[in-house]
């Protein structure tokens, strides 16, 4: 039995879009019908997952810094 291939976030296509409030938001695209379709899925929540925690914690770190201020 092979080993599946690894996939990572940047083999992934990125798209822009913009939300109902006019915000654009980057999405990573999976094709459906790809032999690593398990892979990409993976992937992408990976990386979508990386750059809310990042988001958060810079908001945190930003009304901390307010507070303090």
């Amino acid at each position: 039995m092979t080993k599946p291939k690894s996939v990572r976030p940047s083999d992934l296509p990125t798209k822009r879009v913009r939300a109902s409030d006019g915000t654009i938001i980057q999405m990573k695209v999976v094709q459906a019908d790809s032999t690593t379709f398990a892979q990409d899925m993976l992937a992408a929540f990976r990386s979508n997952v990386r750059r809310i925690k990042t988001e958060q914690r810079k908001r945190a770190r930003a009304e901390q810094d307010a507070a303090q201020a």
